[in-house]
């Protein structure tokens, strides 16, 4: 048995197809890519992160009262950024981002944790934060504003400012204080030097022995004691005298009285001109009590006069009742003289009870009287009082200007007086 072994040829129109591929490949240079094996796969490494400048400052939301927080933190991102500072938005505050590593110790506690997490995040578009600002704001309440440097892993600073809604200066100045501390933090101020701890040195007072102290001590308790001694004498009204009537006209007023402004204000005890010496120190007061004590006596008047006008008519009727003959144990006669006694008892009820009131206005009256003479004695007594209190303050301010106090200095020790004339 013989088998046909045949072979196929490919056709030409493929032979040139395949050549021209080759030819291709042979003389074309490799991409970049494949040049070097860490280009492929597994042997990838990982963009390295570019140098960091040491300004980069990763800002966190501020916890606390929505708005205040976020005003302040938009000011702080905006001075930190006009002072040349790198400054990256953090969505989170610092509470959230410690719940994210899931770390309960508080952000002092946590912040470690949270940079490290912060880190590998921010890897990915080459960030690299050199300090941390987070913290919490409230108004009404103290602030925590943390400054935190990462390479050192320790606070720059935390600033507690109380902001408050009505402040306007303070939520200003904290981000300015801020960028301050933290530019003298990454470059400290020189040091002083010898010509400026000089001139340091020199006013700076040096320091005193126990005996100075002890001296300038006595010195200034001396110099109170005499203030105080000196004031008194100043103010002593033991020696002023005040007469109502010689005093009247220099003290009293023609218009109306000062109205008081609240129910602590003195009253106006000047004494009104037109009235004269006697009645011109009466206050409201002993005028209501004079009304009164005048309408007692008036009354007291017309009781006393209405109960002499039933004295008459009473009497009257009475000379009727005993002229009368009439005998009461007499049955034809008791009706008649019951009904003149009746008229008797009549007329004299009503003279008693007249009397009576006359009595009880008079008795009032005298009341009356008694408290207007109290009140007449206190109003005169205040306007003593006032005019004293003026007449001390006139002579008071004949010396205008007085000052004193202890003097202390290298040269001289002791107490001085100032006034202008």
């Amino acid at each position: 048995m013989t088998a046909a072994i045949t072979s196929s040829r490919p056709s030409p129109l493929l032979r040139a197809f395949t050549g021209v591929l080759c030819a291709a490949l042979a003389f074309s240079p490799l991409p970049a890519a494949a040049s070097s094996p860490a280009s492929f796969g597994m042997f990838a490494a990982a963009p390295a992160a570019p140098a960091s400048a040491g300004n980069t400052v990763g800002l966190f939301r501020l916890s606390g009262d929505p708005a205040a927080a976020e005003n302040l933190r938009s000011q702080i991102l905006t001075d930190m950024s006009a002072a040349g500072f790198n400054v990256k938005g953090v969505a989170l505050d610092i509470d959230a981002a410690a719940g994210k590593v899931k770390c309960k110790g508080g952000a002092d506690a946590c912040v470690g944790k949270v940079i490290e997490w912060l880190n590998k995040g921010a890897a990915k578009s080459g960030t690299t934060y050199d300090y941390l600002i987070y913290g919490t704001v409230g108004n009404g309440t103290p602030a925590s504003i943390v400054i935190y440097d990462v390479a050192k892993k320790a606070k720059v600073k935390e600033f507690t400012p109380s902001l408050s809604p009505h402040d306007l200066i303070l939520p200003l100045a904290l981000p300015r204080a801020m960028v301050a501390t933290l530019n003298n933090y990454r470059t400290p101020p020189a040091p002083a030097t010898p010509e400026e701890q000089k001139i340091l040195a020199e006013l700076d007072e040096p320091a005193k022995t126990p005996e100075e102290l002890a001296a300038e001590k006595a010195a200034i308790d001396d110099a109170v004691g005499k203030v105080a001694a000196g004031q008194g004498e100043l103010i002593d009204t033991s020696n002023i005298k005040v007469d109502l009537k010689k005093d009247f006209k220099d003290f009293c007023r023609t218009g109306p009285p000062k109205p008081r402004v609240n129910k602590d204000d003195p009253k106006d005890l000047r004494p009104v001109c037109k009235r004269g010496p006697v009645f011109g120190y009466w206050q409201t007061r002993a005028w209501v009590a004079l009304g009164l004590t005048a309408g007692a006596l008036l009354t007291t008047g017309i009781f006393y006069s209405l109960g002499l006008a039933a004295r008459g008519p009473y009497k009257d009727a009475l000379a009727n009742l005993n002229n009368s003959g009439l005998d009461k144990t007499n049955p034809l006669e008791s009706d008649a003289y019951t009904a003149m006694a009746a008229d008797v008892a009549d007329k004299g009820n009503t003279m008693r009870n007249r009397l009576i009131g006359g009595d009880v206005a008079l008795l009032t009256t005298v009341l009356l009287a008694g408290v207007l003479a109290v009140i007449i004695y206190q109003d005169r007594t205040d306007a003593k009082d006032f005019i004293k209190t003026e007449k001390s303050l006139k002579s008071v301010s004949r010396i205008q200007n007085l000052r004193g106090g202890p003097i202390l200095s290298r040269g001289m020790q002791g107490f001085g007086f100032g006034f202008n004339f």
